[in-house]
């Protein structure tokens, strides 16, 4: 079964609610993560990785576990290893969380019923057989095993009495006597090949759930996640700065100028939040810094991808935006008044026809020009978080879109994405107002991190003020999913609450509801699932385009614009 890139967000952030939950620990940022074989996040493993969590120290076991990483059995030690850490972590935690028995049951009664399937212990692997054996002693069972097996078992069902330092050199010995293995300085957690060949090793032959190591996998899209999740830990304020400059270019503001921003925009529900605004011009980068590195180079593949994916379709997307365009321009010359000033050549002005015979005065016709009073200005907004990672070259070929339509049309544009990192909401500035040859650089949109979304739209009203147009228009690309990891401050009640859900939510609503008393226009064009609809409805309202085709494209979004411009 494979799960959507949104099921798949959801049953991680379970896995890490059931961790916290079992840790009492919410602060931390889980390394590893239980999954069935399904996908879903594992209810009685994720508990008992918490117990680790909490009743050891879990660095100095995640030094055992990456010791695996690179050996041709890896995926098999890291089975007996977590058998080992789940018969101690139980015993202890059993006591105080008296459910924590019904679910090891269930769980023992799953992978029982699994081996079943697969024709018993006889076709399982050594490491998987012993694992069923594990469970079957949890059931009460005494099981026919291979005197090795039982050897083995005996020896990693570790007393709950251990000291942390006890249990790593308890694994360690079990695996050099019967396996032959002694870790090595060298064996890490590298991710690359061997790594993801364990991890589908694992999916084909295990049984119950398997514990994922966070940085298996490869690819741009696991690299951008990778960053997100390295975030999570605690950074001070400094080194946060530092480090989205490395990864997402220098500020666009002095220190003290950007402090009197955050001032004015990091208040109320959004207090211990900061800013950072970037036109992505890199800095020189010290070759020890990896993250940095890993961040720049998934960024510069997705800019490669996006504009692969733009020009693989070349000839439909300039005619979607030849339509676009055409549609804002006739709806521009119905709504929005001009001015006519005196000119040279144009329509004949009869009232003023006696100043060229008696003054010689030539300037006699008139002709349009678009009045200050009347223009109109457009903001693009790009939801650039981790849950748009599946659609990174969707967003950016329409936001390229939308945006070359109103340039042909002379409309001022600026484009922008944002998302949010430890704190820090990130705005990328791709192109401003006055930049009518930048579209191009709309296809350096790149995904990572979290979304908070009301104080981006809070950024983007701030943003607007500097537009000399009367009508301002707001046009925002997302799945209308706020999700941050730091909470936010509800005022009415002073507590704290998850930036996700429906906290997220009426944040975001309110956000949007402020803009539109300041006379901004704001509409989305949704970019997400069926079940965030509901969400969007109640951010948007009724100013919401969702594009399911690319042949709807200029018609879903121009009747939008059309009947916004027509409302102004």
């Amino acid at each position: 079964m494979q799960l959507s890139q949104r099921e798949a967000e959801r049953q991680e952030r379970r896995a890490t609610n059931l961790i916290w939950n079992s840790a009492r620990d919410y602060s931390l940022a889980p390394a590893v993560r239980a999954y069935d074989t399904d996908g879903f996040a594992d209810i009685y493993m994720n508990s008992i990785i918490g117990a680790v969590y909490k009743y050891y120290d879990f660095p100095k076991i995640k030094e055992v576990l990456d010791s695996f990483a690179r050996t041709p059995k890896g995926d098999e030690f890291e089975e007996l290893a977590w058998v080992a850490l789940e018969n101690c972590a139980f015993e202890r935690a059993a006591s105080e969380r008296p459910a924590l028995r019904e679910l090891r049951l269930a769980y023992a009664q799953r992978i029982e019923a699994e081996a079943q399937r697969k024709g018993g212990a006889r076709e399982l692997d050594e490491a998987y057989r012993i694992k069923l054996e594990h469970y079957e002693r949890a059931l009460g069972m005494e099981p026919e095993m291979p005197e090795r097996d039982r050897k083995i078992l005996n020896a990693l069902e570790l007393s709950p009495e251990l000291t942390t330092d006890e249990v790593v050199q308890s694994i360690r010995a079990v695996l050099r006597e019967y396996y032959m293995f002694v870790a090595t300085t060298s064996a890490g957690r590298g991710g690359g090949l061997p790594t993801l060949i364990n991890f589908l090793r694992r999916r084909r032959g295990g049984i119950g759930a398997a514990v994922r190591n966070e940085d298996e996998g490869s690819g741009s899209d696991k690299q951008a996640k990778r960053v997100k999740e390295r975030l999570v830990g605690e950074r001070s304020e400094t080194e946060m700065r530092e480090y989205v400059e490395d990864c997402f270019g220098v500020s666009m503001y002095a220190p003290g100028e950007l402090k009197r921003i955050e001032e004015r925009l990091c208040s109320g529900a959004h207090w211990d939040s900061i800013l950072h605004f970037t036109r992505g011009e890199m800095k020189p980068l010290d070759r020890n810094n990896r993250e940095a590195i890993v961040q720049r180079s998934a960024a510069k593949r997705q800019a490669e991808l996006n504009r692969k994916f733009y020009t693989d379709d070349i000839v439909r997307n300039r005619l979607t935006i030849a339509r676009l365009s055409e549609k804002i321009r006739n709806c521009m010359l119905v709504h929005l008044d001009d001015a006519r000033i005196k000119a040279r050549a144009g329509s004949l002005a009869p009232e003023k026809v006696w100043r060229a015979v008696t003054l010689g005065d030539e300037s006699v016709f008139t002709r349009p020009e678009r009045g200050n009073d009347t223009e109109l200005s457009v903001d693009i907004l790009l939801d650039a978080s981790a849950s748009q990672i599946e659609r990174q070259e969707s967003v950016s070929t329409q936001a390229y879109m939308i945006a070359e339509s109103l340039t042909r049309c002379g409309i001022p544009t600026r484009v922008y994405s944002f998302c949010t990192l430890n704190g820090c909401t990130v705005l990328r500035l791709f192109r401003d107002y006055e930049e009518t040859n930048k579209n191009e650089a709309i296809f350096d949109y790149c995904a990572a991190g979290w979304n908070r979304d009301g104080l981006a739209f809070r950024a983007a009203g701030w943003m607007m003020r500097s537009s000399h147009c009367e009508r301002r228009l707001l046009m925002i690309l997302s799945d209308a999913s706020p999700n941050d990891d730091r909470k936010l401050l509800v005022q009415e009640t002073g507590k704290q609450e998850l930036y996700r859900g429906q906290p997220g939510v009426l944040d975001s609503a309110a956000e949007v509801e402020k803009l539109r008393r300041e006379g901004i226009s704001v509409m989305c064009i949704f970019t997400g699932e069926d079940a965030d609809l509901p969400s969007a409805r109640r951010i948007y309202g009724r100013d919401l385009v969702r594009i399911r085709s690319i042949e709807q494209f200029a018609d879903a979004v121009g009747g939008v614009v059309v009947q916004l411009i027509g409302n102004m």
